[in-house]
């Protein structure tokens, strides 16, 4: 009995002692890192958006097309929520710079553009839908959904991303004109990125409805 009591007693402390192994420490925001998180995502962004402008899809080409500039933005999203999760674990208070909020904006600004240019592209599958494959417009239609949830879970890590920096800050009074300014174009680019969502959503519907997927 008792050496039963006593493995039982092991047991929940080797328990208790892996829960909280677990547990990651939480570690204090490097200003400076965080900064080059920033600029690390508006550099690829911007590479992104302009793989995006030169798509021109076709009927023979249109999935495979669609396919690879999905994998690409799922994995722009990855790296986004990566620096997102890093963040959001952070702790402590730091001064926010002027190229941070410049990074915030850029990244809004890129995922607006990436959202229109979803919607764009759905558009254009509307157009060469009679002269595709049945096959081509399912997977097409599947993809572009995905494109555009890729592009709205983005648009959420970014403005957390801008709240959580924001409640970071420790000179909020001497920067307020910038973050007020910062916000007002990340509100304006959030409604881009719903339009253009509803949009490229809407088009799957007409071409639902028209070919019968």
């Amino acid at each position: 009995m008792k050496a039963r009591k006593s493995f039982r007693a092991i047991l929940v402390l080797a328990v208790m002692f892996a829960g909280s192994a677990a547990v990651p420490a939480q570690a204090a925001v490097s200003p400076s890192t965080l900064t080059i998180d920033l600029n690390n995502l508006v550099t690829q962004g911007s590479t992104l958006v302009a793989t995006m402008s030169k798509l021109v899809l076709t009927p023979l080409t249109a999935s495979s097309q669609l396919s690879q500039l999905e994998t690409s933005v799922a994995a722009y999203q990855a790296s986004v929520t990566t620096v997102y999760n890093t963040l959001a674990a952070g702790t402590g208070t730091f001064s926010v710079t002027t190229e941070m909020l410049t990074a915030l904006q850029s990244l809004a600004a890129i995922n607006a553009t990436l959202g229109s240019g979803t919607a764009a592209l759905s558009q254009s599958m509307v157009l060469i839908a009679p002269m595709t494959f049945f096959s081509t417009l399912q997977s097409s239609m599947t993809t572009m959904l995905r494109l555009s949830d890729d592009i709205g879970v983005m648009a959420n890590r970014i403005l957390e991303m801008a709240d959580k920096i924001l409640a970071m800050a420790d000179n909020i009074g001497a920067m307020a004109d910038r973050i007020l300014a910062t916000q007002v174009i990340q509100n304006t680019n959030i409604k881009l990125i719903v339009d253009a969502v509803l949009q490229t959503q809407q088009n799957a519907i007409v071409l639902t409805a028209t070919f019968n997927l």
